[in-house]
């Protein structure tokens, strides 16, 4: 297939903003590729090489690739550079430059996809000294034979911002109309599929080869991390009991409401843990090789030895999927470290045995997912946290590893004021809040669902200013979404950034903010815009976090958009005091 056939269905894509028109546009795409294509286009129609749990980088920064541009068509770097900067996308500037090329080559080539996907996946195997220089070679070498419109999907490619618009759901519901029958029931089989593969090589293949049946068989495998079972947020311990058990008539219980029992167990029928403020893990174990994945599914095993390290010595599975929650904890006080201490260590790549030293964790464990050959996936979480208990090693004979594995510290209330006095306890130890399980249930991989739920405190909103916006990827590409923000300094109003916003927004709000950035842009940088500081927006929050990136000294955990605030001008906003008081409070 040639990649400029590819790129034909690039265009088409990004020049429709129909979500029905582009899973068209793929589903045919999909159904006419070849055997071998198929899983080449599953990732490549999204600007991706690897599926997202594959460690692998291409490792070519923009920096590289102006290199590239310059060295395949003769234009200086200042002129790729100031294309950039109009157009706010190294692809255009790419394309023009190829456009403009001051030299010419004797030696081009058609580009097909497979041979552009063969040399860009070909990059991440470059190590060592020269490394770079080969990468530029390799992409100035594509360019080379590319026209303006192929060279603009080949950078962006590269860069990794495609810019069309296609999200995974696209993606799914693509393979469920090419390969079976396109109705909710195949879309549903496609989601789940590809939430325990977390790879759309293996499902399109799958769904094309064996249909229904052979998705449906498709099941948890070791080191290909699936899609974690996600929590919504309970208003308060009372309201998570009552929802977590299904149980409608208990809307207005009092303390003394008891916990409803398993109907045919007489078990207590809910579970509560600690709320851990650290990062997600996924362990994976096959005797001693080990690897630990986020929830967002990176490989961070290499960050953490001394996890590692217990595994080996403290699970007694010789296969095993478990899930958990790493902790910083501070050496001095044995206290939780705020995330923001314990993130220095997930994006540490070297001297790493530093900050085992002084950022320790410890990974609470809280739910197996596979055991010794056996998906726990349809057993209920009572059954799970069974099992989870027979991996671990109670009597690790003092092992300097021994404390680095934890059970998560968990109760089964009687009553709400049992999981109320337990809430406080998780507060007063330095704990997010608790987390609300309904011991009956299923692990559902990927979903919010309603029996799994979070107790935390709220915080008090912010109104900050909005100092600068990058350009939205994949389906939302068009809109204005990472909203930078800031507080003011109250004695000389100057402004000082508090980090970036993200979630909670609509695409009525997308598009609102986009409309209203816009016009105050004022500096663009690739992605990344600065504005004239005149909206002002509501931001909720988790929690404040100190931090040694932003101006202000602070960053707000989990930012939410709330609203915009056209009732206070800029000289209203949020002042750094008031930040750094509430975080004094919390």
């Amino acid at each position: 297939m040639e990649y400029a056939a590819l790129v034909d269905i690039y265009e088409h894509l990004e020049a429709t903003a129909s979500t029905n028109e582009k899973t068209a546009v793929l589903a045919d795409c999909f159904d006419a590729a070849s055997e071998s294509q198929l899983p080449i286009l599953a990732t490549l129609i999204r600007g991706k090489l690897f599926p997202a749990w594959d460690s692998r980088e291409l490792g070519v920064s923009s920096s590289l690739t102006r290199e590239a541009i310059r060295k395949a068509t003769g234009v200086d770097d200042d002129r790729v550079e100031e294309w950039w900067r109009e157009y706010g996308d190294l692809g255009d500037a790419a394309a023009l430059a190829v456009e403009h090329r001051t030299q010419q080559t004797l030696f081009s080539e058609t580009l097909t996809v497979e041979s552009v996907h063969e040399t860009l996946t070909d990059l991440a195997e470059y190590i060592g000294e020269g490394s770079q220089s080969r990468r530029v070679d390799a992409v100035a070498k594509l360019l080379t034979s590319a026209d303006p419109d192929e060279a603009r999907y080949v950078v962006r490619t590269v860069v990794g911002a495609m810019r069309l618009g296609i999200g995974e759901g696209t993606v799914r519901d693509a393979i469920a109309v090419a390969f079976l029958d396109g109705s909710d029931e195949a879309i549903a089989v496609v989601e789940r599929a590809h939430q325990l593969t977390n790879d759309f090589r293996v499902v399109a293949e799958t769904a094309r080869d064996e249909g229904v049946e052979g998705l449906r068989a498709l099941d948890v495998e070791l080191f290909r991390p699936l899609k974690v079972m996600l929590a919504q947020k309970a208003e308060g311990v009372g309201d998570a009991l009552t929802e977590v058990q299904g149980d409608a008539d208990a809307a207005d219980e009092t303390d003394a409401t008891d916990i409803a029992d398993d109907t045919e167990t007489g078990q207590n029928a809910v579970r509560c843990e600690y709320k851990y403020d650290g990062l997600r893990t996924q362990i994976h174990k096959r005797g001693d090789e080990v690897r630990i994945f986020t929830r967002r599914l990176e490989d961070v095993t290499e960050q953490f030895p001394e996890v590692v390290s217990a595994v080996r010595e403290r699970i007694t599975a010789e296969r095993c999927i478990l899930e958990g929650e790493t902790v910083g904890y501070s050496p001095e006080t044995g206290r939780p470290v705020p995330f923001q201490e314990l993130s220095q260590r997930i994006k540490r790549e070297n001297r790493i045995e530093e900050l085992v030293e002084s950022v320790p964790v410890v990974t609470h464990l809280f739910d197996a997912l596979y055991v010794d050959g056996e998906s726990l996936l349809d057993e209920s979480l009572r059954v799970r946290v069974g099992r989870l208990g027979d991996c671990v090693d109670t009597d690790p004979n003092d092992s300097d590893d021994s404390d680095v594995l934890r059970p998560a510290t968990a109760v089964a209330p009687a009553d709400e004021s049992e999981a109320r006095e337990f809430y406080e306890d998780a507060l007063s130890s330095g704990h997010e809040g608790i987390m609300v399980k309904n011991l009956d249930a299923t692990y559902q991989p990927g979903s919010r669902v309603g029996y799994m739920l979070k107790v935390k405190p709220l915080m008090e909103p912010l109104d900050l200013v909005v100092v600068g916006a990058k350009w939205s990827e994949g389906r939302k590409s068009e809109f204005l979404g990472r909203l930078h923000l800031a507080c003011r300094v109250e004695e000389s109003g100057e402004l000082r950034d508090i980090g970036w916003l993200f979630s909670g927004l609509t695409d009525e709000q997308l598009a609102e903010i986009t409309h209203r950035l816009e016009p105050l842009v004022t500096e663009r940088d690739g992605r990344e815009v600065r504005v004239r500081p005149e909206v002002v927006v509501e931001a909720e929050y988790e929690e404040i976090q100190q931090s040694t990136e932003s101006e202000s000294g602070y960053a707000l955990r989990f930012p939410r958009f709330a609203g915009f605030r056209d009732d206070l001008s800029f000289d209203e906003v949020d002042s750094l005091s008031k930040v750094e008081r509430l975080y004094a409070e919390q």
